[in-house]
């Protein structure tokens, strides 16, 4: 059989599979009932069963190694391709069913959890409302706990599926699970640790400075010395977004705002029409329903595009809506023509930088006088304080991945190490300059979804900031000369310069055939930190 013939049929097996389980997966997070955990949880299986077959990963290891005699491009990337995604999934059937297993429980586990506070659950913006609002020590730092309480909930399960995942990666020549998946997400450990270790020199001055500034805002509005402020004085259970300072009013252009409809008109100012995405999409919150907030393809052959949100008219919600609606038009917007298996975004970080880039529009002066209609005055006056906030968080934002990518990596190291809660406050302190809480010792990590679900994510966040500001540099410099907010000549530029390539070309190399360099902080810097 010819590798042409053989992803004509493969395909053909993997498409319906694909799209059931995306269903799935978008029911068990929209509605986290038993039936739709248990389909989830079985189509887990069979997708990954696909890809298991002795003989067909023979054929694909064979092509793969053989793959520059391909004159097609095409299908030679289209066997780069298969060859990372059977590698990802040679498992033991009982292996197989395991980790269905622990990752579709875990996803339920998260999704149904609400915090108690004061004897009552809370929902996750109910928590957040209290960290941002409240002035209170003792008030706090009760939402904060109550925050992580699922910690301790997950805790066995995650160590368990580490290191079933590590199991797994080490049968394959792979010292763990985290350098496994660096080789699948086709990102050179070299390339990520320099980057990293770049953003860490570059940042950790400015966002000190910047930090003690905050320290003393907000040792000011609850009445203690800035000695004694601890995590939950910081507006977030993570600390990974800058708290409103005094006087701060980010939520006023959105209050009463119908921020779906400010969606909607944002896209369409820039070429790009999301009415059917908001049609099919799940944007408001309810009890049982996963608190946080994505986009999912579900059926790339017929471009079914939804997000999941829990909206409220605030800021943070306007962001979060068009930086989920950014994920959407990347994927609507890749050319139907290409291949089932092409037809996808170049990689992670790259749908990660156009969600962050539509995203950071959110109060932005030209956005609030063009797509929310504020006039000019208090839409520059908002800027001006947005521009200070937007800095600091993008500091802040950047020194959590750090901690998240640095525990990440030692975490899959080494699962069973005793001091893992120590560890984690160890990088929190190093890399956000948090002072940890007097003699707590819980699994604080494991509250973060991420590590369950999303695991060796979280780079990608940092390096789509990076990309981002790439984009937006090369785009505003050499493209239209112009701010790329509110501008009808972005949409028709990424459509038929970035969306249009798919998955044709590692991410690295889309990236330069965009901008003509591959990724690098400068801009970011430029940007954000200089």
């Amino acid at each position: 059989m010819t590798p042409d013939a053989f992803i004509t049929a493969f395909v053909a097996r993997l498409a319906p599979v694909d799209r059931a389980l995306q269903l799935a997966w978008w029911d068990s997070n929209t509605e986290n009932n038993p039936e739709a955990i248990e389909r989830l949880q079985t189509l887990s299986e069979q997708r990954m069963a696909l890809f298991t077959d002795p003989a067909e990963w023979q054929k694909v290891q064979h092509w793969y190694a053989t793959r520059e005699q391909l004159t097609d491009p095409d299908l030679r990337r289209q066997i780069e391709l298969l060859y990372l995604d059977f590698a990802a999934n040679q498992r033991t059937p009982e292996q197989i069913a395991h980790v269905a297993h622990l990752e579709s429980s875990l996803e339920a586990t998260y999704a149904a959890f609400r915090g108690t506070l004061v004897g009552k659950p809370q929902s996750d913006n109910e928590l957040l409302d209290v960290l941002l609002h409240s002035r209170d020590s003792a008030t706090v730092q009760a939402a904060w706990e109550a925050s992580k309480q699922i910690g301790p909930q997950v805790q066995p399960d995650l160590l368990e599926l580490v290191r079933l995942r590590n199991t797994i990666a080490q049968e394959h020549g792979y010292p763990d699970y985290y350098v496994q998946q660096l080789f699948l997400q086709e990102i050179d450990p070299g390339v990520l640790t320099t980057l990293l270790d770049e953003v860490d020199q570059v940042t950790a001055g400015p966002f000190a400075a910047a930090k003690a500034d905050l320290d003393r805002q907000l040792a000011q509005r609850f009445g203690i010395a800035p000695a004694e402020l601890r995590p939950w004085h910081y507006g977030d259970p993570f600390f990974q977004s800058a708290p409103p300072s005094e006087g701060n009013e980010s939520d006023t252009p959105y209050a009463e705002q119908d921020v779906v409809a400010l969606g909607i008109e944002s896209f369409a100012a820039q070429g790009f029409d999301v009415g059917d995405i908001i049609e099919s999409s799940d944007l408001f919150e309810r009890p049982g329903k996963n608190q946080h907030a994505f986009c999912t393809q579900i059926d790339r052959q017929v471009n079914d595009v939804r997000v999941l949100c829990n909206l409220r008219p605030t800021a943070r919600w306007m962001d979060t809506m068009l930086h989920e609606l950014g994920h959407a038009v990347y994927d609507k917007y890749i050319p139907s023509d290409l291949p089932y298996l092409l037809r996808a975004v170049a990689h992670i970080n790259t749908t990660e930088a156009i969600a962050m880039l539509m995203g950071r529009q959110a109060l932005n002066g030209r956005w609030l006088t063009t797509v929310r209609k504020l006039d000019l005055e208090a839409a520059n006056q908002l800027e001006l304080g947005a521009k200070t906030e937007q800095r600091l968080g993008m500091l802040i934002f950047a020194r959590w991945v750090l901690v998240m990518a640095h525990f990440e990596r030692e975490l899959y190291a080494n699962p069973d190490r005793r001091d893992l809660n120590t560890l984690w406050w160890d990088l929190v302190e190093r890399f956000q300059l948090l002072h940890r809480p007097d003699g707590r010792d819980q699994p604080d990590w494991a509250a973060k979804i991420h590590l369950a679900v999303a695991p060796v994510y979280y780079h990608n966040y940092l390096l789509g900031e990076l990309t981002a500001s790439q984009l937006e540099h090369y785009i505003e410099r050499e493209v239209i000369g112009n701010a790329v907010v509110a501008n009808p000549a972005v949409g028709p530029f990424l459509r038929e310069k970035l969306f249009a390539l798919g998955a044709r070309y590692p991410w690295n190399e889309a990236l330069e055939r965009v901008t003509g360099e591959r990724l690098t902080a400068r801009h970011f810097v430029e940007q954000f930190v200089a």
